[in-house]
């Protein structure tokens, strides 16, 4: 089957390719970091940004919508450990489904407006440092 040639208008036109939302918000990092750690159920927790959620981009966390409780321990060996999704096989657990429900029953989406209130909700490619 032969392939139809680009028209001149087609050949011109170009699909911009868009960037992963990275969302920021300073309530729902607290609100996961309130959770006991998935590995040991200690508390505190750090809020981890798991790094294989989103395409990495230079110096820029995945959005706080992929985050995850770990208690400082945890928090230092899996950093240590270099490959985090491995990591994760080995302890047996899926964050990214954990992160999913985490942020869909978030209080920032309205339900408790004293923890919305706390954070903002923004779209925005800022340039933290990886956690």
């Amino acid at each position: 089957m032969a392939m139809k040639a680009a028209t001149p208008l087609e050949a011109q036109t170009v699909t911009p390719m868009t960037k992963p939302v990275r969302r920021r918000n300073k309530a729902h990092l607290a609100i996961v970091a309130e959770q006991p750690c998935l590995i040991c159920k200690r508390s505190p927790c750090d809020a981890h940004h798991l790094k294989f959620a989103q395409p990495n981009t230079l110096g820029r966390k995945v959005s706080d919508e992929f985050t995850v409780p770990l208690c400082r321990h945890h928090h230092h060996d899996l950093h240590r450990g270099g490959n985090e999704m491995a990591w994760w096989a080995n302890m047996n657990i899926a964050p990214t489904e954990i992160a999913r429900e985490l942020w869909q029953s978030s209080p920032i989406h309205g339900t408790h407006p004293s923890h919305r209130d706390r954070g903002t909700d923004l779209n925005v490619n800022s340039s933290m440092g990886d956690h």
